[in-house]
């Protein structure tokens, strides 16, 4: 009869991390209620600055965003492709657009917390997105902004409103499966 407690002893382990984990769950279960309005806030700390970064963009050109990436973000990997682009974001452009304008550093802040916010739930709310693949096409954009130097920058941050649609476009397609 010693299974009985190590049965139990299993169970009781269980159950706690099962509680444990419950909240997180439910806050993934609601993350489509929330959605709409993240979104809002990223284009209102965005609209603050729209106008200075792209007035500076001279390479109209070139195109950083393309509908590639937006075809990425909707393929089998999309989630990877939604996380790099954060992290391509928050890690490089925002860092060096805030040496770019001392007036408008603190809606960049608020734009790389938002991203970084976002970027936690979607880390948090694993199993609803999967994250595995390297994309070909964000490699592409980093080396054509790092190639572009300063006017990298303003390409980058004039386009920011095509990755906040491209975002919506991925969260509203994965709130629908």
């Amino acid at each position: 009869m010693q299974t009985c407690p190590a049965l139990l002893l299993l169970l009781l382990a269980t159950g706690a991390l099962l509680a444990r984990c419950s909240p997180t769950d439910s806050s993934c279960l609601h993350f489509s209620q929330f959605l709409p309005a993240r979104l809002r806030e990223l284009r209102s700390k965005f609209g603050e600055i729209k106008d200075y970064f792209q007035s500076k963009d001279d390479e109209l050109s070139i195109q950083l965003l393309s509908s590639e990436l937006l075809d990425e973000f909707k393929g089998t990997f999309g989630c990877q492709s939604v996380s790099e682009m954060m992290k391509f974001y928050t890690e490089e452009v925002l860092p060096r657009a805030r040496r770019t304008s001392t007036h408008h550093q603190q809606s960049m802040d608020d734009l790389g917390n938002l991203l970084l916010s976002l970027k936690a739930t979607m880390k948090r709310c694993h199993r609803f997105f999967t994250c595995e693949k390297r994309s070909k096409t964000i490699k592409h954009i980093k080396e054509t902004f790092e190639k572009m130097n300063i006017n990298g920058i303003y390409k980058a941050m004039g386009e920011f409103d095509i990755f906040i649609n491209y975002i919506e476009e991925y969260l509203l397609m994965r709130r629908e499966k």
